[in-house]
């Protein structure tokens, strides 16, 4: 890793340094996007801040629109089974039940039971205004990690995106020192061979 000081001798160097203008161009080029890095941090930050608003508000209407019911199989879940080459035991299934809705309502229709459970056992459910089931509302603690993961995610891109464009710099400002290296030493040899 470069050290700091020996960046910022090339960067703005001294009388006398052999710093070559390719060189200062390679450190003045890090220079900006460690700026620019530094810079999307704030931005990244807004969009998680933005995100963890949006999200708050759809965890809110969820919540106000979807109720927690308890309901009784009316049939055995899927049966257990082992994946022979993982040994990962697979995901529940629909399976017939029954719930009652906040009203004294009763439904019946299939909700995702866990593999090996039995008729008669209990789970919860969430249900819609209607009494049809469905996937839980957003959580306090999915909206916090979203809105990190969006910030985290994005900020991280935009690092990978620099770092790439910084790399792919260096790669052809070193193939142009080394096609200058070249024909310093082919221009050195044929005068070597001429006198």
């Amino acid at each position: 890793m470069i050290s700091i000081a020996r960046l910022w001798r090339t960067v703005l160097p001294r009388r006398g340094s052999v710093a070559r203008p390719s060189d200062r161009v390679q450190a003045g080029l890090l220079v900006f996007l460690v700026l620019l890095a530094l810079a999307a941090l704030p931005f990244a930050a807004a969009v998680g801040s933005e995100t963890h608003a949006r999200q708050q508000v759809q965890s809110a209407r969820e919540l106000g629109e979807r109720t927690r019911v308890t309901a009784t199989l009316l049939a055995d879940g899927p049966p257990i089974t082992a994946n022979t080459r993982s040994g990962v035991v697979g995901t529940g299934a629909p399976t017939d039940a029954t719930w009652t809705l906040p009203d004294g309502t009763r439904r019946v229709g299939e909700v995702v039971a866990d593999r090996g459970t039995l008729a008669g056992e209990t789970l919860t459910v969430w249900v819609d205004r209607t009494g049809t089931p469905v996937d839980p509302p957003l959580s306090g603690a999915g909206v916090v990690i979203d809105a990190v993961g969006a910030g985290l995610g994005l900020w991280l891109g935009t690092l990978a995106v620099l770092a790439a464009c910084y790399r792919l710099t260096v790669f052809f400002l070193d193939r142009a020192r080394y096609a200058r290296w070249q024909q310093e030493w082919l221009q050195e040899q044929n005068r070597e061979t001429h006198s």
